[in-house]
């Protein structure tokens, strides 16, 4: 029968012993705070880390979502240039950070604004920016909050 040593040892960054073999899980409220140290993260607390995306999408040019998205539950083209992003879960409060960007062949767009943006979706204009006119373009758009 072989045995496996599963201890290991927690170090700050002067060296100096903090924990050893965390045998309790951390919180959701451990994890936002950035305490959890005494405790393991399993991966469905991960996400409640703030340095970690809530959401993100890629959204094709003509406004659908592509494959690659996480808490999205839906885009909606209500326009030239203009979608709503809604989410799964919904965020804490109306003070997340959304980062996008645009991807195109021809024109040089640019994600103009979040108009709107409520716990549960945001709507997000893209201009062109060449002539500041709205244009469909291909983006991709991560969202970070407390949810």
């Amino acid at each position: 029968r072989c045995e496996l040593d599963m201890s290991w040892t927690f170090y700050n960054s002067n060296g100096e012993a903090l924990v050893q073999n965390a045998e309790s899980e951390a919180t959701q409220a451990e994890m936002e705070a950035e305490t959890a140290v005494a405790h393991f993260v399993p991966p469905d607390l991960v996400r409640n880390s703030p340095g970690v995306s809530k959401a993100y999408c890629q959204i094709a040019a003509a406004g659908t979502i592509v494959s690659n998205s996480y808490n999205v539950a839906s885009i909606t083209d209500t326009g030239t240039g203009d979608r709503t992003i809604v989410f799964d879960t919904d965020f804490g409060n109306i003070n997340y950070v959304p980062a996008n960007s645009q991807f195109t062949n021809n024109t040089a767009a640019i994600g103009y604004m979040f108009l709107t943006n409520v716990v549960g979706s945001v709507q997000l204009i893209i201009r062109n920016l060449d002539d500041d006119a709205v244009g469909d373009h291909a983006s991709a758009t991560a969202f970070f909050g407390d949810q």
